[in-house]
């Protein structure tokens, strides 16, 4: 469902919800996705697909990576580390 706040002409607030419109993005759980990838992919462009809390992995403030990206970035640092 798609909330859209208006303010009407006599300076009062309304929302108006409606499940027309723009589709809600999901995670591949099911579950809302309330955050999306932030992998850069290039060309200052980012992954994009959408993550529920549960599986997002939260790797700076405010930067949540998918699953696959977690992977990959788990990867990266295990390269970097010296015994």
């Amino acid at each position: 469902m798609v909330c859209t706040p208006i303010k009407l002409p006599n300076g009062m607030h309304a929302i108006i919800c409606s499940s027309r419109g723009r589709k809600v993005k999901r995670c591949d759980c099911g579950r809302v996705g309330t955050l999306l990838c932030d992998w850069k992919v290039g060309a200052g462009k980012t992954c994009d697909a959408p993550i529920c809390e549960q599986h997002a992995e939260q790797v700076a403030e405010d930067k949540h990576l998918c699953p696959k990206h977690s992977k990959e970035w788990a990867e990266r640092r295990a390269l970097r580390i010296v015994p």
